[in-house]
């Protein structure tokens, strides 16, 4: 069984949403015209999932941040015998 998202119903609504009024009205045109539904629903999911990955990638990138100490000494290069 498929579970249709908000996406795939409204393709604009995911637009409006996010803030991208522009591509919010041309995936509303698509979505008036019906033969362009299937396109402006697979574009609305695409945009969803890579905002999402952007999302959790920021996420993660952020709690596994190392600190920088401004005043740390570089560490000592030691010469490795031959």
């Amino acid at each position: 069984m498929t579970i249709f998202r908000l996406s795939q119903i409204l393709p604009c609504s995911s637009f409006f949403s996010e803030g991208r009024l522009l591509l919010g009205l041309l995936a509303l045109a698509m979505q008036l015209s019906l033969i362009f539904w299937p396109v402006a629903a697979r574009w609305a999911n695409r945009t969803n999932e890579r905002s999402g990955m952007e999302r959790l990638l920021a996420e993660l990138s952020e709690m596994h941040r190392v600190p920088v100490d401004p005043y740390a000494r570089p560490a000592k290069r030691f010469r490795q015998p031959a």
